[in-house]
């Protein structure tokens, strides 16, 4: 859109691993007007929510890691205290009796002499023979380290939940805005006379129960020949597509199904078509959306490729 500026979505948090906060849209309505089209707000939101999904499922990860280390750093530490103790109190050619595991399901009995060495294992097939006073040192400064990590990846995370949140709400109120102009501009339409020749409001009726073929109606050439029994609207711009079909009073979004494919519409009620038709373009189903108002379901259509349809569905 001409004029549109870039808004800051984001800024940048201090102390937390270089995490963007999200800033929380408090005038929806500014937001799009300085930045376009709230459906170019959206996408924006998306990307960031995206790369917030991404940094989550990272620190999730670490700290997961550091939750299995950790264990076997506290273990290995008590081992060495353990030597450490045998070794002051032991008398000169006392040994000590200990009992180990072979194998997953046998376990063995050793005699050890005391000693002032041990051998730690530090990953990567790599081993290395340390003085009991080093081992303690190393064992100790890495649980302190991996505590204080996993408390750093913990606020973090939470840190991270919250900024998902803002992003969660941002979108949807975004989301809404549009549909609310979308809505606005729908019903200024429909106040307006539209010639019969370019109107591109179309009604079904289901045929008789004779089966005579006069009595089935085909669709408009502006729209296209398409199925169903609901009476519906559509309009374009040169990314998207807008279709508003009518259901019964009463209805519940959770009754009603909506089938959106690379080449195809459906609408269903229950047991009841209301309109399906092959489209005269392809369009994104990943980035179109419906929701209900009223008596209607608002379908948003986003194009495949810029550019106009000749009609809604293939003649």
């Amino acid at each position: 859109m001409a004029g549109a500026t870039e808004v800051q979505l984001w800024k940048t948090s201090d102390g937390k691993r270089g995490i963007p906060e999200a800033i929380f849209i408090d005038n929806v309505e500014a937001v799009c007007a300085t930045a376009g089209k709230p459906t170019d707000v959206v996408a924006k939101l998306q990307e960031l929510y995206s790369k917030y999904q991404y940094m989550q499922s990272s620190l999730t990860a670490q700290r997961a890691s550091l939750k299995t280390k950790l264990p076997d750093i506290v273990s290995a530490l008590e081992t060495v205290n353990h030597l450490i103790d045998r070794r002051n109190k032991a008398e000169e050619c006392e040994s000590t009796e200990y009992t180990y595991q072979l194998c997953e399901t046998v376990w063995c009995k050793a005699s050890a002499a005391p000693t002032n060495v041990v051998c730690l294992w530090l990953g990567a097939n790599c081993m290395l023979e340390y003085t009991l006073e080093e081992a303690l040192e190393l064992l100790t400064t890495n649980e302190k380290n991996a505590r204080e990590n996993l408390k750093s990846l913990e606020e973090d995370i939470a840190f991270m939940r919250d900024q998902i949140t803002t992003t969660e709400v941002n979108i949807a109120r975004t989301h809404n805005y549009g549909v609310k102009l979308r809505q606005q501009a729908t019903q200024d339409e429909q106040k307006q006379p539209v010639p019969a020749a370019i109107t591109n409001e179309t009604t079904f009726s289901p045929p008789a129960r004779t089966g005579a073929d006069s009595n089935q109606e085909a669709a408009t050439a502006s729209a296209g020949k398409a199925k169903g029994l609901g009476a519906y609207t559509w309009k374009q711009e040169k990314d998207e597509v807008e279709v508003s079909v009518k259901v019964p009073k009463g209805v519940q979004k959770s009754d009603v199904r909506v089938t959106i494919l690379m080449d195809s519409l459906k609408v269903e009620h229950g047991e009841t078509l209301l309109l399906e038709g092959t489209l005269a373009g392809k369009c994104g189903p990943n980035g179109s959306t419906w929701t209900m108002t009223g008596s209607r379901v608002e379908i948003t259509l986003e194009k495949a490729s810029e550019g106009v349809w000749p009609s809604l569905f293939e003649s």
